[in-house]
């Protein structure tokens, strides 16, 4: 295909051109805005100044193709080949790529505002509002407030991804992983979370008022601020609810994020809260009686009057913890003190 059949049918309307042969075509300047040219051959084609926004890259070879001034904004890059591209002055704002495209040595993706998208990422704040992104693997990655509104998550791997306070509206969540992710204050609304796998998710503060009848949620964590239907009963889903006073007997909370939560009186006996964080939590007349709080964050928290006995807060931080009516240290308990915490044994 020549560059003048190319530019009639892009005219015509026609954007799929993927597997395409387009080594050596001369494509400067032109508008190709939305174009589809996964695993097309554009080696040492001429997209000097070419408008290539939003267009698929994906698998496409663009050995010693010039690029010069072209712009590349929120193109897939993911898998492109571009180590012997000439990138002199091409926009990438908002281009996506992973850990095999391949790029000149010495160049800097990042620092262009192009997206990472791999696991542990960090894409806090990110814009990826209407991108397909089925199948991606981002796990334990960090999307804080990302607009990920709109967007195609299908069978993508978000399994314990920070995704508080992002935007998840309208986003396909189907099928996809997001187990011990954190999604405290996500806005779900009109997401689709057909066989979506929630379990151990935390959902303090989400709205998932549209429905998630379909979506695992066994063992999710949703408190009194979490949003649901009226139809919706969390319980029996299998959720965790969090709350003052709650029964919580064994739940396994090891490793979560619950710095501030209000369990007053709640009954934590036999709970797993090893190494989670509960920086200021109020626990005031908790029982939490044979509970494992190894390493667990407890600075600040307030333990007055909590039952410990049998508690294991081996390297627990206690830093600046209220345990007023604990009984830790007068008496009723041996205490093996390390550099971090202690050990309490009745």
């Amino acid at each position: 295909m020549n560059a003048g059949e190319l530019l009639r049918r892009y005219a015509a309307g026609q954007r799929e051109f993927s597997g395409a042969t387009l080594s050596s075509i001369s494509l400067n300047n032109a508008d190709l805005q939305g174009s589809d040219f996964w695993n097309a051959n554009l080696s040492e084609a001429n997209l000097s100044y070419a408008s290539l926004r939003e267009v698929s890259l994906r698998e496409a070879v663009l050995d010693e193709a010039n690029l010069k001034g072209a712009d590349l904004s929120q193109a897939d890059l993911r898998e492109a080949k571009l180590s012997c591209a000439i990138l002199y002055g091409v926009t990438f704002n908002g281009a996506l790529y992973n850990e095999i495209t391949q790029f000149p040595l010495e160049f800097d993706p990042v620092a262009t505002g192009a997206y990472f998208l791999a696991p542990q990422a960090n894409l806090e704040e990110a814009n990826l509002c209407g991108r397909d992104l089925s199948g991606v693997d981002l796990s334990q990655a960090n999307l804080m407030e990302a607009d990920l509104s709109q967007v195609n998550l299908f069978g993508g791997d978000l399994s314990s991804a920070k995704l508080v306070g992002a935007n998840l509206t309208a986003a396909d969540l189907s099928e996809a992983t997001l187990a011990r992710a954190n999604l405290s204050g996500a806005n779900l609304q009109q997401t689709d979370l057909t066989r979506t796998d929630l379990r151990q998710a935390v959902l303090l503060g989400t709205d998932l008022r549209t429905g998630c009848w379909e979506a695992n949620l066994q063992g999710a964590l949703c408190d009194d601020t979490t949003r649901f239907s009226e139809e919706f009963d969390p319980i029996a889903a299998g959720m965790c609810v969090l709350k003052a006073g709650a029964d919580l007997q064994g739940v396994n909370l090891s490793g979560f994020n619950l710095a501030g939560i209000d369990l007053s009186g709640a009954n934590l006996s036999g709970a797993n809260l090893s190494e989670a964080d509960l920086w200021g939590a109020n626990l005031e007349d908790t029982d939490l009686t044979g509970a494992t709080l190894i390493k667990a964050n407890l600075w600040g928290a307030n333990l007055t009057r909590a039952k410990l006995t049998d508690a294991d807060l081996t390297d627990a931080v206690l830093s600046e913890a209220d345990l007023t009516g604990t009984g830790m240290g007068d008496g009723g308990w041996g205490m093996r003190m390390g550099d971090e915490g202690c050990s309490l044994i009745d």
